[in-house]
């Protein structure tokens, strides 16, 4: 057998069953075509159920009753305080007045020569309260008093600060060195008159109110009691006025003294007011309408993207002609269209400015929004939201018509389950046809592979017999 195909016979043999196989391959190329095809639709069907969930989520915000329910605090004097508020406020305007606020209570020991002074041992208890104006201590009741023990090994200066620190008992100590020496500075976490400091010492010298050993530190402002240490700042409650009436809070950050409102306090001035203003937050109600508008702006544009037909270049794209992608598109358009149930005194999006284009998109009119929000007939929360007890309102219904559409055994999940079955069978399709086109090709191999021998042999005959007829003698001579 002849090992190169052609050589013996000189015919082209692996060009033949090149072309040959081109054309064995063609319904391979057709199921390849029809996969890109596949592919192409089944992507086409990612972007637009990608866009129909983006613009589900704008209609899941304006669906929550609470975005409605907002209000907005504004304070004339922004450097007095910053205001928050929650759904339980109420709109009205209110005179406040900042006359003092809330301090820790911070105290000081005598100056040591360096952080590893020793001070003493024994033990110091501290204790938070009121100092009352009779010189009485009372002590809080919300907080237990902490005993820490200072060991005669660890009791120099840096040391003692690390033990009140590590101890967690409600206070921070921090060594200051002022000049004259490094003094001790202990000072309450929490601000106000109900948590100011006593500090009892029990030295191990045996006296525990001397100015000597760990005694030094003891500080108890009531009539009788040992201050070997000196406040500099003294502990104070906040206090405020609102409408006339005083507030006294211990800390700087107000709740409960108007409802719904927090203050966070962040300078006094006495005798000089400042406005503060509630009001429903129109603002939140808009940006989530303008979020629906664009939203539904973004899923027609990527309709059209995998839908429109090019009448130029008179080519279709992906999903041109698509049954599903029409439905899809005209049962949202026809919601948002029509005539609604009239709650909450409307009747349709256009009464909010809302509009559809020629080209299909929305459009937004924000001064007939913004009159609608503020106009008394027109409720926007009943309209778009459902209630308690109540119907289920515009934003809801579209909610649950986007959801089958768009869930897991929705209309177009359905439709993607079924592109991808097609792309497999056509796996499977191409599968065979391969097993089937290698069969052919051998087979063709095989057979011009036996052609070719028996032409080289006989070629190989005739080129003998010619040579035999050129070798015989010529008759006649």
């Amino acid at each position: 057998m002849i090992a190169a195909p052609g050589i013996g016979s000189g015919l082209d043999v692996s060009g033949i069953i090149s072309k040959l196989m081109q054309m064995e391959q063609r319904p391979l190329t057709q199921l390849n075509n029809k996969e890109t095809k596949q592919q192409a639709q089944l992507s086409a069907f990612g972007s637009l159920k990608s866009a129909l969930s983006t613009f589900q989520d704008s209609v899941k915000a304006l669906a929550k009753p609470e975005l409605f329910n907002g209000y907005k605090a504004t304070l004339a004097d922004t450097t007095a305080a910053t205001v928050s508020v929650s759904s339980s406020a109420a709109a009205g305007t209110h005179e406040i007045e900042v006359q003092s606020l809330a301090q820790a209570q911070k105290i000081k020991s005598e100056a040591f020569a360096t952080t590893d002074t020793v001070v003493g041992s024994g033990s110091l208890m501290i204790e938070f309260g009121t100092y009352n104006g009779d010189g009485t201590f009372s002590a809080n009741a919300a907080k237990t008093a902490k005993t820490i023990t200072i060991d005669p090994a660890k009791s120099t200066l840096a040391d003692i600060r690390n033990a009140i620190n590590d101890a967690n008992a409600g206070v921070t100590a921090s060594i200051v060195n002022d000049g004259s020496g490094n003094r001790l500075v202990i000072a309450s976490k929490d601000t106000g008159l109900a948590n100011a400091l006593k500090i009892t010492a029990n030295d191990a010298d045996g006296n525990h109110t001397d100015n000597a050993g760990l005694s030094k530190l003891a500080f108890d402002a009531s009539t009788g009691g040992t201050m070997n240490m000196t406040e500099t700042v003294a502990a104070k409650n906040a206090v405020m006025v609102i409408d006339g009436i005083t507030v006294e809070k211990a800390s700087n950050t107000i709740k409960d003294a108007l409802e719904g409102v927090t203050f966070n306090l962040l300078k006094a001035n006495p005798g000089t007011s400042t406005t503060l203003t509630v009001e429903k937050d129109k603002s939140s109600v808009e940006t989530a309408v303008k979020a629906l508008v664009n939203t539904y702006n973004e899923l027609e544009k990527t309709i059209g993207n995998v839908s429109r037909y090019d009448a130029a270049s008179k080519k279709g794209l992906a999903l041109t002609g698509d049954s599903t992608v029409r439905m899809v598109q005209n049962r949202v358009r026809a919601m948002l269209s029509g005539n609604q149930s009239a709650a909450g005194g409307i009747s349709s999006l256009s009464e909010l400015g809302i509009s559809f284009q020629k080209d299909g998109t929305l459009k937004l009119d924000e001064s007939k929004l913004s009159a609608a929000l503020a106009d008394p007939d027109k409720n926007l929360a009943t309209f778009f939201s459902t209630q308690s007890g109540g119907a289920d309102g515009f934003a809801s219904r579209l909610e649950d018509l986007i959801d089958g559409m768009t869930r897991s055994d929705g209309l177009i999940k359905s439709r993607m389950d079924g592109i991808n079955s097609t792309i497999k069978n056509i796996g499977k399709q191409r599968e065979a046809l391969e097993y089937r086109l290698e069969d052919v090709e051998k087979r063709l191999r095989i057979q011009f592979s036996a052609l070719d021998t028996m032409l080289a042999s006989m070629t190989q005959t005739s080129n003998y017999l010619q040579q035999q007829l050129a070798n015989m003698p010529k008759i006649g001579k």
